[in-house]
């Protein structure tokens, strides 16, 4: 079970007129299979639990007789999934080395047959055999014998001198952290085909004068980015893209005041702020010639936008989930550190 997957895999082809066996299908499954495993470990580096697969006491009597896996997610070494999908009783081991021990309860991928969900020993991944035959199973190891090769551990059991079996309540099972690389689309709209409209804000009566009123204070366009299939809202970059400077017309579009507004998974707003008292421009042009003109009133953008083919381009990211994570310092103090300290103070003592 803890051997190495299988390195050749090829692809399973037909021809037309073909008699295809059972064998065939697995044959497919298995290769599809193999290639998701290596998908999970080479670009997610994901061991250990992801979800649930939390481990608690069974207590009768006063003593410790198993412990409940509740259903969850995990990965192991090799990028296979592990799924619980009931939860479980899982009895504390028939046969325990000499006293004190510490064991390791561990959630194992097991390729099983006739597998159905009412077992006790095994998960089936499905409810029907016909689905798939992929299980997990669980099994104690002494600390000092686990691996990372032989599966993901969930908990501790320490045995003391008399025998007595208590849940170590400190454990912290690994971990899984997917090293997700963060989705990145871009895009841009169709040059003097940008449908723009007019800011408008209601200004106050401080403002107007008057009673309040919806003036305009800029230009405004919507980017439909639902093509790039973001499922939270990404962070969005944007900027006016084409000729700002009309060399015929002796005209200028100064860029300075963009933003963006309304972000969601699917799209944004791209505006632009014209204010009431535009930047001054100073620029060395012959006295006989034509004076510079800059493009400082919303309706004086619509035509210079169609004449210099403007357009929007746009960069989003999102980034991805904030996913459980145990420090690898805290992996190490449970799984290797702590139980030497642990074993070199009883030997301490009992030198004394």
């Amino acid at each position: 079970m803890n051997a190495l997957e299988k390195r050749a895999l090829q692809r399973v082809r037909y021809w037309h007129g073909q008699t295809l066996r059972s064998a065939d299908f697995r044959d497919q499954l298995a290769d599809t299979a193999q290639h998701r495993w290596w998908h999970n470990r080479a670009l997610h580096d994901a061991f250990g639990v992801y979800q649930g697969l939390t481990a608690s006491a069974i207590v009768s009597g006063g003593a410790l007789i198993g412990i409940n896996v509740a259903e969850g997610v995990g990965v192991d070494c090799f990028g296979r999934e592990l799924i619980v999908y009931s939860p479980q009783r899982v009895a504390l081991p028939a046969t325990v080395p000499a006293f004190p021990v510490t064991t390791v309860l561990l959630v194992q991928y097991h390729e099983g047959h006739d597998c159905h969900p009412a077992a006790m020993e095994e998960i089936c991944w499905a409810a029907s055999a016909t689905e798939g035959s992929s299980t997990v199973s669980f099994k104690w190891m002494p600390l000092e014998r686990v691996r990372v090769r032989d599966g993901v551990p969930l908990a501790q059991v320490i045995y003391d001198q008399t025998g007595k079996p208590t849940l170590k309540p400190g454990f912290v099972p690994p971990g899984a952290r997917p090293i997700a690389r963060p989705a990145i689309a871009t895009g841009a709209t169709l040059p003097a085909k940008t449908v723009w409209e007019f800011w408008t804000i209601d200004a106050p009566f401080h403002v107007t004068g008057a009673f309040v009123q919806t003036v305009p204070v800029g230009v405004q366009t919507r980017i439909d980015t639902s093509s790039a299939g973001f499922t939270r809202r990404p962070c969005y970059f944007a900027w006016l893209a084409g000729p700002l400077f009309d060399r015929n017309r002796i005209q200028l579009l100064p860029d300075m005041f963009s933003s963006l507004a309304d972000e969601s998974a699917t799209g944004f707003t791209f505006r632009m702020w014209f204010p009431p008292s535009p930047p001054q421009f100073e620029i060395a042009i012959a006295s006989e010639g034509p004076k510079l003109q800059v493009i400082d009133k919303p309706e004086e953008f619509f035509p210079f936008a169609r004449r210099q083919k403007l357009y929007v381009q746009w960069l989003a990211c999102e980034m991805p989930e904030t996913l459980p994570y145990v420090p690898m310092r805290l992996r190490l103090l449970n799984e290797f550190l702590l139980p030497l300290v642990l074993e070199k103070v009883s030997i301490g003592k009992l030198n004394m």
